[in-house]
């Protein structure tokens, strides 16, 4: 049989053999002696079977890895600050720089370098960011504070103790969203969510806890490893221990999908002082019934026992010692016609009692079921039948009802606050005003704002007191303490940043 001939490029040099029989590149490279490294490339693939004389070119391929440490620089930010006068700066938080470990691939072809690349990128020393404030003080009366004040102001954490003059940060991030924003049970922790800055992120929020009694340059928040969250809640019972929903992010309006899912998570620190986390699954993901694709809202009861759920076609509770769930109350789900849905608010007495909340009534006219303006304040209980309370309330009208007042009755007396839409028949639409009534709906009174006044903004946030004595809520984005009993109110803030007080022990 004739010799096959084949002439090898490669290494500065050109060399021929003969081949004794058809065979492949490969056989032929290797029976000729000449090694090709894993990387190397050739002009022929190595499976090309050799029937007459051919010509390969062997280009040498090479890579090395190595690794640099970049310094990061630090941002610099500064921080409204209605805890300084207007004008003054104070330097919060001093920068520190970062360290990135940087590791590079460079890849070289017959000994000549064609590319280098960032192959991996790993923080080794995250930045601090320098924080200055910068005063922004406002000239309002100070007020005396009981417990702790939280409200978010610029998207961070403030708090306030003692009185509205001690007032200071508690996050930096600038990044929270509001969608969670809670006290904890002993006033030592705030549970809260931040929003992924990166609209490519595959999350669109993450839940966070921070210690608020700590000196804030110590303070390390705590990320508690839950995503794409939709509600979430302190137990009123159990230590470190929140209860949250989540969906699914979406492209299109509203962001996500969400599962109607109910978990709890606790924590604790081990021996080497590493957080330990343990989580339990109280409702499985459901369609949520109609329009669930918007979420369930749920709140715990303060003894711990339940849990209630409000969807936008019912409300029920779920027993947390036995799961079972029980529902309260059914109505036609609100069609709004838009990329929103509607679920209604809940709002538990202290005594765990009575749940207080808002029900879509029945057609005030020839309009449809689904497209009824009327929103009644109603009172459900687990013992107990369905009542409304207040008729024409409005969809936002987000009933909270007051610690347990001081008497020396054998009743157990209490208030609830509500909003009062100031056009009923338009609710997702009106201005608002909070109104407050005894525990049986009797002694219904206007608060605030005057009614000369502009009313309060469709879902305006409120919160009572740890005693009881006073509300504190927003007005036109700024912080107001309100006396329910006189409706004496005096303003806090003056930025028009402010949003979702709680107060707390």
């Amino acid at each position: 049989m004739p010799l096959i001939t084949l002439t090898v490029i490669a290494d500065g040099k050109t060399q021929t053999f003969g081949l004794g029989a058809p065979m492949t590149m490969r056989e032929a490279l290797a029976q000729a002696g000449i090694s090709v490294g894993e990387l190397d490339r050739l002009s022929l693939p190595p499976y090309t079977r050799l029937t007459a004389p051919a010509t390969v070119t062997i280009t040498r391929v090479t890579e090395t890895l190595e690794t640099d440490e970049v310094t990061i620089p630090f941002k610099a930010e500064s921080l409204k600050s209605e805890g300084l006068p207007e004008g003054e700066q104070r330097l919060l938080q001093a920068g520190v720089n970062g360290v990135e470990r940087v590791t590079y691939r460079t890849v070289f072809e017959n000994g000549v370098q064609v590319s280098r690349d960032i192959l991996k990128r790993e923080i080794l020393t995250d930045t601090i960011p320098q924080i200055t404030l910068v005063g922004a003080q406002a000239s309002f009366t100070i007020l005396p504070i009981t417990g702790t004040l939280a409200y978010i102001n610029g998207r961070n954490a403030w708090i306030m103790r003692q009185n509205s003059g001690q007032r200071r940060p508690v996050t930096f991030s600038g990044d929270l969203d509001g969608r969670v924003f809670h006290l904890s049970p002993d006033g030592q922790l705030l549970l809260y969510t931040r929003a992924a800055t990166d609209t490519n992120a595959p999350n669109f929020n993450a839940l966070w806890a921070i210690s608020i009694t700590i000196v804030i340059t110590s303070a390390r928040p705590i990320d508690l490893q839950v995503t794409d969250v939709l509600y979430a809640e302190w137990s009123p019972t159990q230590p470190n221990t929140v209860a949250y929903s989540t969906a699914e992010k979406i492209n299109r309006a509203p962001g996500w999908q969400a599962n109607n899912d109910l978990w709890l998570a606790s924590w604790q620190y081990d021996r080497r002082r590493q957080l330990v986390f343990t989580t339990t699954q109280i409702l499985d993901a459901s369609s949520g019934g109609a329009y669930g694709w918007w979420g369930t809202g749920y709140a715990f009861s303060p003894n711990g026992a339940y849990v209630a759920y409000a969807r936008t076609d019912s409300i029920g509770l779920v027993d947390l010692t036995t799961l079972v769930k029980t529902e309260l109350a059914t109505f036609t789900a609100y069609n709004t016609h838009s990329d929103w849905a509607w679920y209604p608010a809940l709002a538990w007495s202290s005594n765990s009692l009575f749940l207080y909340t808002v029900t879509h009534g029945a057609p005030s006219g020839i309009e449809a079921p689904e497209d009824s303006p009327v929103f009644n304040l109603t009172t459900l209980s687990p013992r107990g039948p369905r009542l409304d309370m207040i008729p024409r309330v409005g969809m936002f009208a987000n009933p909270a009802a007051s610690p347990i007042q001081p008497s020396n009755t054998l009743e157990t007396p209490y208030r609830v606050a509500f909003l009062q839409a100031v056009d009923p028949a338009n609710s997702p639409n009106s201005r608002y005003r909070l109104s407050v009534m005894d525990r049986d709906g009797s002694n219904v009174g206007l608060v605030f704002p005057p009614e000369d006044q502009p009313g309060l903004s469709a879902n305006a946030s409120f919160t009572w007191s740890p005693d009881g004595r006073l509300i504190a809520l927003i007005y036109e984005g700024n912080l107001w303490l309100v006396d329910p009993d006189t409706g004496i109110s005096q303003q806090l803030t003056g930025d028009g940043l402010s949003e979702r007080p709680t107060w707390g022990r």
